[in-house]
């Protein structure tokens, strides 16, 4: 454990910037941050809890070309030889990670892994809980360093480095980083102890699965979806939605674009026969549901929501996920 006594967020952002990397890094745009490419430190602005969208598109764009074509695939478009991600809060850092899962794992995307092998990743530990945060409840810690290359966090003033990986080794050779002293690391088990207590939020996950299970076909949902307009915020601001769709964009010539899609919108399960097995618009929203804390955890073992409550806050219609998953009835008749 380090200690820097600069803005290291802002420094390692010039640095990374003299080597040819396309940095991004969180930025205020009205009321609210987005992530987003930066071409000086001076851009960014890291007094947030949470960035308006996730960095997910990163590495998963919301609209990728993926060839360009005519009387033949003529174009594959370049992927970028150096990507950062600098000041990437854990919950994002574990949405990325649950992503990887997606993309990597049995079938290999060569779009999302062009960009993933190339990526650095600077993570920012969170110094309080947002108004809609709830990650505790769903197995993260808001100061983890699982998942990058070097965490940061801000310690009255001072920023401790935590160096975690080779690459971030490397990076971390270019600062004057003097030792942690043991009030430094007293102070920083403090902070964490203060940030977990600031959580006013949480999100009974005992024995979700089952709760699931059972609840399936439960009037539960339709009531959930009452004042649900099918908007696709939700899934817009999620860091781990990963649906898409593709389509070609000219006829004799043009490209072929792989574009966000989302589970709430009517479209999304219709077959070309013209059934569509989510007719209805509570079973679509259930479906959400039921991919975050059912479908991928029995097949990946892992809970797909990283707690950041981005769809809570935004929801024109005041649809709260940590109220919605708390209430699964345990029984239902």
């Amino acid at each position: 454990m380090k200690v820097y006594s600069g803005n290291f967020l802002k420094d390692v952002i010039t640095r990374l910037l003299e080597e040819g990397y396309r940095v991004y890094a969180p930025v205020k745009e009205g009321n609210y941050h987005v992530f987003r490419v930066v071409k000086s430190a001076d851009e960014t602005d890291f007094d947030y809890i949470n960035t308006k969208k996730s960095p997910k598109e990163v590495t998963f764009p919301e609209n990728e070309v993926l060839i360009k074509y005519g009387e033949w695939v003529e174009e594959l478009p370049e992927q970028p030889d150096r990507l950062a991600i600098v000041g990437i809060r854990p919950c994002d850092v574990k949405g990325i990670r649950l992503m990887d899962r997606v993309f990597l794992e049995d079938i290999t995307d060569p779009y999302y892994e062009a960009k993933r092998k190339n990526l650095l990743i600077i993570g920012y530990a969170c110094n309080q809980a947002g108004d809609y945060c709830f990650c505790s409840s769903v197995g993260i810690k808001p100061y983890s360093s699982e998942g990058v290359d070097i965490l940061v966090t801000n310690l009255n003033g001072r920023q401790i480095v935590e160096v975690v990986s080779d690459a971030g080794k490397e990076l971390a050779a270019n600062f004057e980083l003097t030792d942690a002293s043991a009030e430094d690391i007293e102070a920083k088990k403090e902070l964490e102890k203060k940030v977990m207590e600031s959580f006013t939020r949480k999100v009974d996950t005992e024995n979700l699965e089952e709760r699931m299970k059972r609840a399936f076909d439960s009037d539960y949902w339709r009531e959930v979806a009452t004042n649900c307009i099918s908007c696709g915020t939700c899934t817009y601001l999620c860091p781990t939605c990963f649906c898409f769709d593709i389509f070609d964009d000219g006829e004799l010539k043009g490209v072929r674009i792989r574009a966000w899609d989302s589970c709430q919108f009517p479209l999304h399960t219709l077959e070309s026969s013209s059934h569509n097995p989510r007719p209805e618009k509570w079973q679509r929203l259930r479906n959400r549901f039921y991919d975050k804390f059912y479908y991928m955890l029995v097949r990946k073992g892992e809970l797909y929501c990283v707690g950041c409550g981005r769809c809570s806050a935004a929801c024109p219609v005041g649809i709260d996920i940590a109220e919605v998953i708390d209430n699964v009835p345990s029984e239902v008749e």
